[in-house]
């Protein structure tokens, strides 16, 4: 931890909610305490209390514990102040439309990009609902659009908690990914060629408040084949043009 942690009852108690993931959504208390390797008395007391709260609620079918709908709440408030979503679900439209390709939205997060919406064709059914899903800032398009803006330390610290390969495609040395992200500053969008997952390609751009600071990053999302030279800059330059709309009102 960057700073010493004051209240560290606390700070553990906020672990055992970060245990709980899309891929882990129910655990048990031993679960959690072979992963947090805290003591199982320790972790039942707190679970019970975070039950108690409602941060957390018991299945009776397996008596696992899974997040609780006072999150939910607490979530909703947090989408409720995010004028970034609102401004700019329009424009997300208009680009998947263009496009006829998903378009994603997303913010900072530590070294991770959180997604906060995204939009489909309307000739096409919806996709899954990406709000609060996480994924690595360096090897996505969403996540290289900002990093490649974003202050020098968070490459670092991107870089320290180690670049894991995904694909045969995946930036896995700090100087190639320093230079990829100078590359990505000098033409102003960033692709992503499969790094992050197989057959799909993104193209993503930074959105910059007037101090020309990260505020969030657009990405353009579909499957590889689609996504030829031609039509990579074809999604590019409407990208501009829609973040330079976004970007008068920032």
């Amino acid at each position: 931890m960057a700073e010493e942690v004051k209240v560290k009852s606390l700070y553990k108690a906020l672990r055992i909610l970060d245990c709980f993931t899309v891929n882990s959504p129910e655990l048990g208390i031993t679960e959690i305490s072979e992963q947090l390797g805290l003591y199982k008395s320790n972790v039942h007391n707190i679970v019970d209390t975070f039950v108690k709260a409602g941060y957390l609620e018991q299945n009776p079918d397996n008596e696992k514990y899974r997040l609780g709908f006072k999150l939910l709440e607490l979530g909703n408030v947090i989408s409720s102040n995010m004028n970034i979503r609102r401004l700019t679900l329009p424009y997300m439209q208009e680009m998947s439309d263009f496009s006829n390709e998903t378009v994603y939205l997303g913010m900072p997060s530590d070294t991770e990009v959180i997604y906060l919406d995204s939009a489909s064709p309307k000739n096409q059914l919806s996709t899954r609902s990406m709000l609060g899903v996480k994924a690595p800032l360096y090897c996505t398009g969403i996540g290289k659009a900002m990093l490649a803006f974003l202050p020098v330390e968070t490459m670092n610290a991107v870089c320290a908690k180690g670049l894991k390969k995904y694909t045969d495609q995946t930036i896995t040395d700090k100087e190639a990914l320093i230079a990829e992200l100078e590359a990505i500053r000098l033409r102003g969008y960033s692709i992503d060629n499969m790094e992050h997952e197989y057959g799909i390609k993104c193209v993503g751009m930074p959105i910059l408040n007037k101090k020309k600071q990260v505020v969030a990053s657009f990405s353009v999302s579909g499957p590889s084949l689609r996504f030829g030279e031609d039509k990579i800059a074809e999604y590019a330059a409407k990208l501009k043009q829609i973040v330079r709309s976004i970007e008068e009102n920032v």
